[in-house]
């Protein structure tokens, strides 16, 4: 099983982009019967769709309530410390520096200003196996700082306890247990039956159903993007560890079988090396989406900061010189992982596919009526940093279920233990 990408910059290009400007097609018409649907028949529509895809029957009175309070990991605590101080200092000069790193909002378009917020906003967080409290966080704090007054938090049923402390511990107003396409359609249009009134706005990730329904309502109502499969693009000098570069393409892996894992390097020796490297790992059911969007590519630094601008994926990883500017977030010389778990203090909730012109990712700027800046974050930090918030990060991403990211902040404890540059 190879790799879905190796060569030349120059020769493989055209494939490159082929299979990674291919935009994901949405179930637009599936998603707008279901809106019409709970729009026409409300609540007994809702609770129908809930037993049907959730295969749990729900009562009225458990569908929407204020979340009740639990034991909340000081990991999550700690994260969104993180996230609330750094949006604060974005409004005050777009730069925080917390926990050793240092994060700054680039801006590309626009201006830093304060406007009117949204007073009610609507979170979308994922579910399953393994639900994403750091969604939440990564919604709640810019947005309360912005002065968002209200908000209601929507996650499917099942598995939804850790979620549900979360939003008690931040003080969420409504919890409302509901995913999928209707949850997306109860926060906009409300439920009169159990007294859930309209958003203002809607953000937060979710599968292609949750993003074809944001796409359906965003006619009405504000939401933050329309986000596609996540991405990774990292470009590397010689020289940078192997294990570093892998374990990061692993970790993005672990989003699905339809996330992009790239890395650009500057010589045909390197990539060959770091290759091998991550063939040991071939027999991972994570490794499916490196055979189908991943790879690694040689080139001139030119063609790789060329490339790299061309893509303006959602997260990009430079270890070396590289003059490159546009991307959801940039991370110099550290990990995607310490930023998927607000430790550095910038957002997740970031553009996908290249569309970082329409919509940059979640700060307070975006809560804001009227807004429309864009900007990317930067982040740095040096080794001794991500290696005393490796701990942190593994924690949260184990609790996510997802080992590949913790694995990818534990390699750069071990290298900084070890003394290696």
């Amino acid at each position: 099983m190879g790799l879905a990408f190796f060569g030349s910059i120059r020769d493989e290009y055209s494939t490159v982009m082929s299979k990674l400007r291919v935009r994901e097609e949405l179930p637009i018409d599936i998603a707008l019967h279901i809106i019409e649907r709970v729009r026409e028949r409300g609540l007994e529509e809702i609770l129908k769709l809930t037993e049907k895809y959730d295969n749990i029957k729900l009562s009225k009175d458990e569908l929407l309530q204020k979340p009740s309070r639990g034991q909340v990991p000081g990991c999550i605590i700690e994260s969104y410390r993180r996230l609330e101080l750094c949006a604060r200092s974005f409004l005050r000069n777009c730069v925080c520096r917390v926990g050793g790193f240092i994060t700054r909002l680039d801006w590309i378009r626009g201006e830093p200003k304060s406007l009117e917020p949204v007073n009610r906003v609507g979170i979308y967080v994922p579910g399953g196996k393994y639900p994403l409290p750091s969604s939440l966080l990564m919604a709640v704090a810019p947005a309360r700082v912005a002065g968002v007054e209200e908000f209601v938090v929507a996650t499917p049923p099942r598995n939804s306890d850790l979620i549900e402390w979360v939003a008690g511990y931040l003080e969420v107003d409504e919890f409302l247990r509901l995913g999928g396409v209707q949850a997306i359609a109860a926060m906009a249009y409300g439920i009169p039956e159990i007294g859930l009134e309209p958003v203002d706005m809607i953000v937060g990730p979710g599968n292609a159903y949750v993003t074809a329904a944001k796409k359906v309502i965003s006619k009405d109502i504000p939401i933050d993007l329309i986000a596609g499969p996540s991405e990774i693009l990292i470009l590397a000098e010689d020289g940078v560890p192997g294990e570093v570069i892998v374990h990061d393409m692993l970790a993005q892996a672990e989003h699905g079988p339809d996330s992009m894992s790239l890395a650009l390097v500057t010589s045909e020796e390197f990539a060959r090396v770091l290759r091998e490297e991550l063939l040991k790992y071939s027999n991972e059911s994570i490794f499916s989406s490196l055979t189908k969007r991943g790879g690694i590519l040689y080139g001139k630094k030119e063609e790789i900061i060329r490339l790299s601008e061309i893509l303006m994926p959602e997260h990009l990883e430079i270890f070396g010189e590289f003059n490159v500017s546009k991307a959801g977030a940039i991370f110099e010389g550290i990990g995607v992982v310490y930023g998927d778990y607000g430790l550095t203090g910038a957002n997740h909730i970031l553009p996908t596919g290249g569309t970082l012109m329409d919509r940059p990712g979640l700060s307070p700027f975006t809560f804001y009526r009227e807004f429309n800046g864009v900007y990317a974050y930067r982040q740095w930090g040096d080794l001794k940093a991500q290696a005393a918030a490796s701990n942190l990060a593994a924690q949260f991403a184990r609790l996510e279920g997802l080992e590949y990211h913790a694995r990818s902040a534990e390699v750069r404890e071990k290298i900084y233990k070890n003394g290696l540059p």
